[in-house]
C-alpha cells in the first residue's frame, strides 16, 4: 500500500506540474538573469517538495473531515498573508506596488472560507483550533511581514510566491478532482478559481498573462532591494515550502492518499453514468 500512495503521489504532481513546466519555460520575464523572479524558480529545486504535494493533495480527499483541517490550514495561512501585505502595503514597504496592483485578484482568504462554510457549521470555531504545523506558518509569515514593514525589506515575496503561484500553476486542475471526490457544491472548491482582469501587456489576458506580469513585478521590487534583503526574500521561499510540507506532511498520508483516489475514482464514475451532477 505504501508503495502505491508514493507511486500516486508522483504520478498527481506529474500531472500538476506538467502544465506549470510549460509556462515556466516559456515564460520571459523570470529568465531575466539575476532577477529575483530568476532567483525564486531556483527554490522550487531545493525546497519544492513534489511527492509529498501530491500525496498530501491526495489524502485531504479522504474525506470530508480531512478536507475540512486541510481546507482551515489553508485559510489561516492565507488569512495572515494577506493581512500582512495589505500592512505591508499601507506602511509602503517594497511590495506595495505588487500588492496594489495584482492583490485583488491574487487573495484567497475569502474564496477559503466560503469552502470551509461548505463542511462546517462554524467557521470561526474551526479556525480557532489550527493544527501545530499551520500555527508555526502563520508565525512565519507574520515575522517576515512585522520586517518587511521594519526594515523595507520584502520577505512577503518569499510566502507569495511560494503559496499564489502553486495556485496559479496548478491549482485549476485541483478543483474538479476535489469536486468529484467528496461531493462538493458544484462551484466548489472556490480556492482554485480566479477571475483574471484585462492585460495592458503583450500576451493578453488569463493565467499565463497573470503570471507574466507578476514576475515582472518581482523583478522591479528585486532592484530596489540590496542584496542582503534580496537573498532574504530567496531564503523566505524555502522557509515557506518548509512550511508548507509541515502542513501537508502533519497527518498520516498514505492510507488517506488512497483513500482519496478511490473517493475521486468512485465520483468520477457516478458522474459519468449520471447519478451525480
Amino acid at each position: 500500500m505504501g508503495s502505491f500512495a508514493k507511486k500516486l503521489g508522483q504520478l498527481t504532481a506529474r500531472s500538476i506540474e506538467s502544465e506549470s513546466a510549460n509556462i515556466l519555460r516559456t515564460g520571459a520575464a523570470n529568465k531575466v538573469p539575476g532577477s529575483l523572479s530568476s532567483a525564486l524558480d531556483g527554490t522550487l529545486r531545493k525546497g519544492h517538495d513534489m511527492r509529498i504535494f501530491g500525496l498530501g493533495t491526495m489524502a485531504s480527499m479522504a474525506d470530508r473531515p480531512r478536507y475540512a483541517r486541510f481546507t482551515t490550514s489553508m485559510l489561516a495561512v492565507y488569512s495572515a498573508m494577506e493581512e500582512e501585505l495589505e500592512a505591508s502595503t499601507k506602511a509602503g514597504s517594497a511590495v506595495a506596488q505588487l500588492w496594489k496592483r495584482h492583490g485583488s485578484t491574487l487573495q484567497r482568504a475569502s474564496a477559503l472560507r466560503t469552502d470551509l462554510a461548505d463542511v462546517v457549521d462554524d467557521v470561526d470555531a474551526e479556525i480557532a483550533k489550527i493544527s501545530p504545523a499551520t500555527s508555526r506558518y502563520v508565525a512565519g509569515v507574520r515575522s517576515a511581514g512585522s520586517d518587511d514593514r521594519a526594515t523595507g525589506g520584502a520577505r512577503l515575496l518569499g510566502h507569495v510566491y511560494c503559496r499564489y503561484f502553486a495556485d496559479l500553476f496548478g491549482g485549476q486542475m485541483l478543483a474538479a478532482p476535489y469536486n468529484l471526490a467528496l461531493s462538493l457544491p458544484v462551484d466548489a472548491p472556490r480556492h482554485y478559481s480566479f477571475k483574471f482582469p484585462p492585460s495592458d501587456k503583450p500576451g493578453g489576458s488569463g493565467r499565463r498573462a497573470l503570471i507574466e506580469e507578476v514576475y515582472s513585478d518581482i523583478n522591479v521590487v528585486g532592484q530596489m532591494l540590496s542584496d542582503d534583503a534580496f537573498q532574504a526574500v530567496v531564503e523566505e521561499a524555502l522557509q515557506a515550502f518548509k512550511f508548507n510540507v509541515g502542513v501537508y506532511s502533519e497527518e498520516p498520508i498514505m492510507i488517506d492518499a488512497v483513500r482519496g483516489t478511490i473517493n475521486m475514482g468512485s465520483g468520477f464514475a457516478a458522474r459519468t453514468m449520471g447519478l451525480r451532477h
